[in-house]
């Protein structure tokens, strides 16, 4: 009997390590590969992309009515697709910038899911013909999307390389610019953010 019991301890005792090894994110230590290495196979389009998107939505406090949920997911599929973005990478983008709150505000005024600041979503509004009203305009989450989803997409053609990409994202592409002229290291805490939640399995 005792020895069944020890068993059962030991099997118990593996499966919860198991699981902890798989739900627990990295380390802000741990050594990460670059979000280009991170393998891009299986990507979701057609049928159960939207609801795969929804999924991960339910799991964070939004903000945001069922029915938003939908519409933010439906848009998320739609603007990745047309933009070649992944929408693994966008959900991760959007867990690091305001962890799926519709009306993140942070210190220096960027607004919403992707957190946009008012000056360059104003520029982005303009390009896509999107009637701007003011920051405000920035809480509304489809709106953000495509915003966000956009500038994503920029800096990426700009760069042509993940890491930069979100790197610019983050700081601006000015200051990026300024630091590869001048030969300094690139800002990586925020790359490194979003690559350990790309490798999260909530974010598969």
């Amino acid at each position: 009997m005792r020895r069944a019991l020890l068993k059962w301890l030991a099997f118990f005792s593996l499966c919860c390590g198991l699981s902890c090894a798989l739900w627990s994110p990295p380390g802000p230590h741990a050594e990460l590969p670059p979000v280009s290495s991170v393998p891009d196979d299986d990507s979701p389009f057609g049928p159960g992309a939207v609801e795969w998107v929804q999924a991960r939505f339910v799991l964070y406090q939004t903000g945001l009515a069922p029915f938003e949920v939908r519409r933010v997911a439906e848009t998320i599929i739609a603007e990745s697709e047309r933009l070649g973005l992944r929408p693994e990478l966008v959900l991760a983008v959007i867990y690091t910038e305001s962890a799926f709150h519709a009306f993140a505000r942070s210190p220096v005024g960027a607004l919403g899911l992707m957190q946009i600041m008012p000056e360059t979503g104003r520029m982005l509004a303009g390009e896509l013909g999107i009637e701007w009203r003011g920051p405000e305009t920035l809480f509304d989450p489809v709106i953000n999307i495509r915003l966000g989803t956009r500038y994503l997409a920029l800096m990426h053609s700009k760069y042509a390389n993940w890491d930069r990409a979100l790197a610019a994202y983050n700081w601006g592409p000015r200051r990026i610019d300024r630091r590869l002229e001048s030969g300094r290291s690139l800002p990586s805490g925020y790359v490194r953010r979003v690559t350990a939640q790309l490798q999260s399995p909530r974010t598969h």
